[in-house]
């Protein structure tokens, strides 16, 4: 008997501790949901929204252009050495204006480049005599002309305009001789002056020979002929099929011209850009109406550009002539590029898809406002698969408005509600 007890104490025992076990675990497992549940409580959203930010789209396609001018190549005649042009690429010069130098070897050449750059300098210490003693309390834009034309060397060292180099490097270094004089450095150009002026005549000592290029007529100078001059008639361009103007783009050169031609002249103020593009996009055109063009591979600014031709349907593809009459270095400079053509182009508050709403015919967003639902009208101008965007050409009020708090996320939304 006394073993029968004692057995059944020892499973007494066991069964009392496996129940403060279970007891335990219970309540472990309570504190580890309430801990979680305070957790998702504190980080608990009601909804989700995405600020309204500005935004521009547009639709666009990549070409390959080929650009026509009106040019006629400035014969060389007996003049062969090495060339130097008087007058910057895309400048307009009258019949008889001396377009270029052409010397009899490259020493003679340096010798002149060297006498421009002497006179340059010579003209810039003579300029900084006029300005001795001149001094300024405020050097607050003397610092800004400073900042802005280093922002300007930067910016053409970033497009790759090696041209400009030089100029925007005169730029930083006036504007720096600028805040220098007004703050009462002490500048004396005269020793400058004389080591310059004394450099100058033992320059212009040394005897060049050259002969001086005129041009034949009035145009636009441009000094490399690069062998496309002849590809196609200037009179011609808007007669030409896509057919034709595809294969003006596949085109090569004709030989170098170097020995023959010291350069050409650009007579027309209007030149042309052919490219042959999707069908599809060249239906969005008509003739007249003014594109934005972008060089994508090239220094020059992009422009507006007048629909001057729409080609035919080919193979799903048509050619499209546009034409311009702004000139400048960059332009002149221009043959075969890669374009970007813009056909439209939106500008407006961005919404996402997901969060319009259509209440009583009127679309539009539920906005955040603190902590209470606010619905408001949109007027959508662009949409694609993902985003809308939108404005309010009347301003108009109950419309979004930029940084507000659109609901992308949410349940059992109405105008009105207060959010937990």
């Amino acid at each position: 008997m006394a073993e029968v007890e004692k057995k059944d104490n020892i499973i007494k025992f066991k069964n009392g501790k496996n129940k403060l076990n279970l007891l335990y675990a219970v309540i472990a497992l309570f504190i580890v949901a309430y801990f979680v549940f305070l957790v998702f409580k504190i980080n608990y959203e009601p909804v989700k929204t995405e600020v309204c930010l500005q935004k521009t789209v547009s639709s666009a396609e990549l070409a390959d252009a080929f650009i026509v001018r009106d040019e006629y190549p400035v014969e060389a005649s007996d003049s062969e050495g090495t060339l130097v042009p008087l007058v910057e690429d895309g400048k307009r010069v009258a019949s008889g204006d001396a377009v270029a130098v052409v010397f009899d070897n490259e020493e003679s050449a340096k010798v002149y480049n060297e006498i421009q750059s002497v006179k340059e300098e010579i003209e810039y210490y003579s300029s900084l005599e006029n300005r001795v003693g001149v001094q300024t309390a405020d050097i607050t834009p003397l610092d800004e002309r400073i900042y802005s034309a280093c922002e300007e060397y930067v910016v053409s060292v970033n497009k790759g305009n090696v041209s400009d180099y030089g100029e925007k490097e005169k730029n930083i270094r006036n504007a720096i001789t600028s805040r220098q004089l007004a703050t009462g450095s002490v500048i004396d150009p005269s020793e400058k002056l004389g080591e310059l002026n004394s450099k100058l005549s033992e320059l212009e000592s040394k005897k060049l020979g050259y002969n001086t290029i005129e041009a034949p007529h009035p145009g636009y100078y441009i000094s490399l002929a690069d062998g496309y001059e002849n590809a196609v008639n200037y009179n011609d361009v808007l007669s030409l099929s896509t057919a034709q103007i595809q294969e003006l783009i596949n085109s090569e050169p004709e030989k170098a011209n170097d020995d023959k031609y010291m350069g050409k002249l650009s007579d027309g103020f209007n030149w042309y850009i052919l490219c042959v593009i999707d069908y599809d996009n060249a239906v969005k055109l008509k003739v007249g109406d003014s594109v934005k063009i972008e060089f994508t591979m090239a220094a020059a600014e992009p422009l507006k550009a007048k629909v001057a031709l729409i080609g035919e349907n080919v193979d799903g593809k048509s050619a499209v002539v546009f034409k311009s009459n702004l000139m400048n270095r960059e332009y002149s400079s221009l043959r075969k590029e890669q374009i970007r053509i813009t056909f439209s182009e939106y500008d407006g508050l961005q919404v996402s898809n997901k969060a319009i709403r259509e209440i009583d015919g009127q679309k539009g967003v539920y906005v955040q406002s603190g902590n209470i639902v606010e619905f408001k009208k949109i007027n959508i101008l662009y949409s694609d698969s993902d985003i809308s965007i939108c404005n309010n050409p009347d301003n108009k009020s109950g419309f979004i408005e930029l940084y507000d708090e659109i609901i992308v996320e949410g349940t059992d939304l109405y105008d009105g509600k207060v959010l937990d």
